[in-house]
């Protein structure tokens, strides 16, 4: 039986938010400095192959993925009520902070944090117990092999993204900071790194951050603040953060936009202010 190979690691629901009327965006390569010479649909951007194939009895399994597709499901119909409605419910909001936290997790730029501190820890301290159903040797011997197991290493990478949400004093308080702002003066970027968050250590929560939805629309969440759309230039120190933080892509329906941002971003970076830019982002919201 075939597997999957292109696994999205920005869900194509998201991206598509973010293309032109032709379902299509503009590509940045930060790496070469450039820009793609063809615009791209979401099936070509924010992959890589193979991601989420694991080894399973010898065999590559893609049920990783699998489990990506269908929160993917739940998550892209939440968005599209949200977006339509310009309203949203507490669950509403609940699935969107879960879109946040797994989108987090799920990126190439976490990878290394992950791997380091989270890949293994004991999976019950996320909240999954494995457990063998005899007590014998043999059955504490399996468990280990399975325990040990990459895939079963990666099922943390899904708890991770949950535990905002099961401790009800912390989903709480990022409820009660959390709102959606608009601008339509220019679309919003969309990089490989799209949570701005602010500096945190802790698993079990999620910081002050801006999260892009659409090309017009931002979840915000800012302890504290009063809950109003900022000035123009925030979202324009919004894509510049979005384009600092990018390990390699980002996109945009407008080129005109994108190669904009790329100048002021390379401007900065010479005066070496680019640094900055997520330091002051979120003053906005004082």
């Amino acid at each position: 039986m075939a597997i999957s190979n292109r696994h999205h690691y920005i869900p194509r629901f998201l991206i598509d938010k973010f293309t032109d009327s032709d379902k299509k965006v503009w590509v940045y390569n930060k790496i070469e400095g450039r820009i793609q010479k063809n615009k791209q649909s979401s099936k070509s951007i924010f992959f890589e192959m193979g991601r989420n194939n694991f080894d399973i009895n010898g065999e590559k399994a893609d049920n990783i993925e699998q489990l990506y597709g269908e929160v993917d499901n739940l998550l892209s119909k939440n968005l599209e009520k949200v977006l339509s409605t310009h309203s949203m419910s507490g669950r509403e909001l609940t699935l969107l902070i879960l879109l946040v936290s797994l989108t987090k997790w799920r990126i190439p730029s976490s990878d290394e944090r992950f791997k380091s501190q989270f890949q293994d820890i004991p999976s019950e301290q996320l909240g999954l117990a494995i457990r063998p159903i005899g007590k014998t040797e043999s059955d504490e011997e399996a468990l280990k092999k399975i325990k040990e197991m990459d895939f079963i290493k990666e099922v943390n990478r899904l708890l991770l993204p949950i535990q905002p949400l099961l401790r009800e004093e912390n989903l709480n308080e990022i409820h009660k900071n959390c709102f959606i702002v608009s601008h339509e003066d220019f679309p919003s970027l969309l990089g490989d790194t799209p949570i701005i968050e602010s500096l945190n250590t802790s698993y079990e929560t999620l910081g002050n951050f801006i999260f892009p939805l659409s090309k017009n629309e931002t979840l915000v969440c800012k302890r504290g603040t009063s809950k109003k759309n900022p000035q123009t230039v925030f979202y324009i120190q919004k894509d510049l953060t979005m384009f600092h933080l990018a390990q390699k892509y980002v996109v945009c329906k407008s080129k005109e936009h994108l190669l904009n941002i790329a100048r002021i971003h390379q401007t900065l970076l010479q005066e070496n202010k680019a640094h900055l830019l997520t330091k002051y982002i979120f003053n906005f919201f004082d």
